[in-house]
């Protein structure tokens, strides 16, 4: 079985076991020929969305994905700050962002990227009691993760952020960064490896870092964190 039929299976077995509905939206693009004329399907996106068609046509139809061209839904994109495509978003009933994907959920980021869509559904989040705790000590902030696709520590933290930003109901933020496909965020974050996580555009944790590292630098290095 190749590498890519085993991704698929594991999609396929997992997915499966999805019980709760659950909406993801992905703002995608039409490309224009170079004379102006004509408009074509752009080619990321396209890959990028039938990727995710297979976790949503193996999900017992609990899964829908949303596809929206930004050209078509400019205050969706203004609102939520939408500068480039694809990019999949986990918003919630209310609005709140909880988690963006500027990566695609393949290789060995699809344990995290099926962790997020169960924990977004209501499944156990590991994390929520410490978040809970300490959500008041934590003021409004985004984590920003990069990654490649074969990193072999990239998903521990993509997890460990994801399962953060679902506890705290959007308070925190997570954004998960493939740096070979946006190579401009990666030199503009001096990202010269991976996985290398930011907080709020301040605190940098360069390498594989654990919750309670990620959970310090939201509520200050020198404050204890409560359990």
């Amino acid at each position: 079985m190749s590498q890519e039929n085993r991704y698929k299976e594991i999609i396929k077995k997992e997915m499966a076991k999805l019980k709760k509905p659950v909406k993801l939206k992905v703002i995608t693009c039409k490309e224009k020929q170079p004379n102006g004329s004509q408009i074509r399907e752009c080619m990321d996106c396209n890959q990028f969305m039938a990727l995710l068609r297979i976790y949503e046509e193996n999900s017992n139809r609990m899964l829908t994905i949303e596809e929206l061209c930004i050209e078509d839904n400019p205050e969706l994109a203004k609102k939520y700050d939408i500068t480039r495509v694809p990019t999949l978003l986990f918003i919630d009933d209310q609005g709140r962002e909880f988690i963006r994907y500027l990566a695609a959920p393949q290789g060995g980021e699809i344990q995290p990227f099926i962790q997020a869509i169960f924990a977004f559904a209501g499944a156990p989040n590991y994390y929520e009691a410490t978040i809970k705790q300490n959500l008041d000590r934590i003021p409004p902030s985004t984590i920003k993760v990069m990654i490649t696709e074969t990193c072999p520590y990239c998903p521990t933290v993509c997890m460990i952020a994801n399962d953060f930003a679902i506890a705290s109901r959007g308070k925190v933020r997570t954004v998960i960064i493939d740096i070979l496909a946006n190579p401009d965020i990666a030199r503009y974050y001096d990202a010269a490896g991976v996985p290398y996580t930011i907080i709020n555009d301040q605190k940098t944790l360069v390498g594989m870092v654990g919750p309670n590292e990620i959970l310090r630098a939201l509520i200050g290095g020198s404050n204890r964190v409560q359990y």
